[in-house]
């Protein structure tokens, strides 16, 4: 008969206790053994050793012994569940040899969260231990100790199947891209999880991690963003509405539309038109209506406060332009001469009237807030751009519709894609694949990094030129995802880039002076050899065409100065 050895002694788990969850189970707290979380119903949030993990139907998660924890609950859908408490028990010492049996105090070997890769089928399971706590007998506790070895089980299978790395990051920024893209079309949860290359169960616990919701509740939170553009530029039918942003309900749709807003879709549209703050909640490809060329306005009447860079690269030449306290685009001084400044800190609208313009177009939606919008629009047509830098050259293109100069922007964007494309070669071959990155000393959130899509920085830098983003930076921007992220100067040697562009905010200097004097700026390899490039912030601040050349143009004298740059006018067809 075989006599097991040491190393196989038996690991046994043992049920303690079991409760519901409820209200009372908020704030901190501290268990002695094992706990199993469960939840039923709700919404909440488990924090423990410093990392808040949401909490919703479905989600699963382990806690080590003495380990502090922390739930709180959602106050409109507080969290139900279950609450298992086990022990971990290991006995030795059964070898003949040994003089007596030996109990000692084990580990389960894994806390966390639980992803379920297969449909959860243990909530029964634990319904029936709850129900069932108060019997008494041997046959009773053994009973209830098999169903919850199989609940257990369950739990461990999950744990096994997870991979040790997952890139969940970049996995669920594809099942959103493509939701944003695909909106329209019959999207399911399989067929997101499929383009997440997870399977189902797993994609929709890390979705709801990740972003505090659901994969279809995001998908119908993009579908209704959409639908409010169509509401509002358009008198389709309500079931033509609803189809075109995947719904074949219009009913449901309806539903979906007043859960997310708190209007019926009619109702919506009929009080953003009354109100005209419609365009501010608008992409921009949606806020401007279809002109005819005999409606465009003369240039040099068309006002567009921060979309001057745009206006000077049809040839148009403003009334006025935008300033902000004192702060201009210096940068355009060559196109628009000495344009007076209008600024939007001090807005003077009879000064604006006086200029009698055609058109203004506003930037930002914020210029129009608080009651200006109809300040605007009593002098003149006002249209209002909802992040136009996320795509700088379909703001340019609406732009050259609106003032009558399609054509004229198809040229300057042709001529700005040629002169990219000879300085992308230039710098491949003066730097390689060394990397760089965009610092700037904010004047309101201090030492920040720049490099997303969409925003001032990371279009012409990592789209445009291609040039290397620090793998860091990569790793930050999926997390962050936002355009601007903070950080402190101890933290910039972990970016590891060989190469720094650096703007300073005005007033500004005292800071910068105290960074590059700190033993931590010193010690960047990038400092080391001399590979800190200082800019203007008017220019690297700024989208638009005449901005985005400038920048290529200071990053070609800055890490290719020795280089023919002969090429760069933009004239070569080649």
């Amino acid at each position: 008969m075989h006599t097991p050895s040491p190393l196989e002694a038996p690991l046994m788990f043992i049920l303690l206790d079991v409760r519901q969850l409820g209200p009372l189970d908020a704030g901190s707290q501290l268990s002695r053994t094992h706990l199993l979380l469960y939840i039923t119903d709700g919404n909440g949030a488990l924090e423990t050793d410093g990392e808040r993990t949401p909490l919703h139907r479905d989600s699963c998660y382990m806690i080590a012994p003495d380990r502090p924890y922390s739930i709180s609950h959602d106050p409109q859908i507080p969290l139900q569940g279950y609450a298992l408490a086990f022990d971990a028990v290991r006995i030795s010492g059964f070898a003949a040899n040994e003089p007596a049996l030996r109990r000692e105090g084990a580990s389960f070997g894994y806390c966390g969260e639980v992803y379920w890769y297969e449909p959860p089928a243990i909530a029964a399971s634990l319904a029936e231990l709850y129900e069932t706590r108060g019997q008494s007998g041997p046959l009773q506790q053994f009973r209830r100790q098999r169903t919850f070895l199989d609940a257990l089980e369950q739990v461990w299978r999950q744990i096994e199947q997870a991979p040790a790395k997952p890139d969940t990051a970049n996995a669920l920024q594809r099942a959103i891209d493509y939701m944003e893209q695909a909106y329209e079309q019959d999207l399911t949860r399989e067929l997101l999880a499929e383009r997440a290359q997870m399977s189902p169960g797993y994609f929709s616990s890390a979705f709801r991690k990740r972003t505090g919701k659901s994969p279809m509740d995001m998908l119908a939170e993009i579908r209704v963003r959409h639908a409010k553009e169509l509401l509002l530029t358009s008198d389709a039918p309500l079931r033509e509405i609803a189809q075109a942003v995947g719904y074949s309900s219009e009913f449901y749709f309806s539903s979906r539309f007043k859960q997310f807003t708190g209007l019926p879709p009619s109702a919506y549209a009929k009080r953003s038109r009354s109100r005209k703050v419609a365009s501010s909640e608008l992409y921009t490809q949606h806020l401007l209506p279809k002109l005819r060329p005999a409606e465009a306005p003369a240039p040099g009447s068309v006002v567009g406060l921060f979309l001057e860079d745009h206006l000077a690269a049809l040839g148009i030449t403003p009334p006025v332009q935008y300033a902000r306290s004192g702060y201009y685009q210096r940068y355009l001084a060559s196109a628009l001469g000495d344009v007076e400044r209008w600024d939007v800190a001090h807005p003077d609208f009879e000064r604006l009237r006086q200029v009698r313009p055609d058109r203004i177009l506003l930037g930002f939606s914020s210029f129009a807030a608080d009651g200006r919008y109809e300040q605007f629009a009593a002098i003149a047509p006002t249209y209002v751009f909802q992040q136009p830098e996320a795509d700088w050259r379909a703001t340019l293109r609406l732009v050259g519709e609106l003032v009558g100069r399609a054509e004229a922007a198809e040229q300057a964007l042709a001529s700005y894609e040629r002169a990219a494309r000879a300085a992308r070669e230039q710098l491949a071959r003066a730097i390689g694949r060394q990397t760089v990155a965009f610092l700037r000393i904010h004047l309101k959130q201090g030492l920040c990094l720049y490099g997303a899509a969409g925003g001032y920085v990371g279009p012409v830098l990592y789209e445009d030129l291609r040039l290397s983003m620090p793998p860091l930076l990569q790793e930050w921007i999926a997390k962050h995802q936002t355009p601007v992220i903070p950080i402190a100067p101890e933290a910039l040697a972990l970016l590891e880039a060989d190469h720094l562009i650096l703007v300073i905010d005005d007033g500004q200097a005292g800071q910068a002076e105290s960074l590059m004097a700190s033993p931590a700026w010193r010690r960047l390899a990038a400092v080391r050899h001399r590979r800190v490039y200082l800019q203007t912030t008017d220019v690297w601040m700024s989208f638009g065409l005449l901005a985005h050349t400038r920048k290529i143009e200071a990053l070609l004298g800055a890490l290719a100065p020795t280089l023919d740059r002969s090429s760069l006018d933009g004239d070569d067809e080649g």
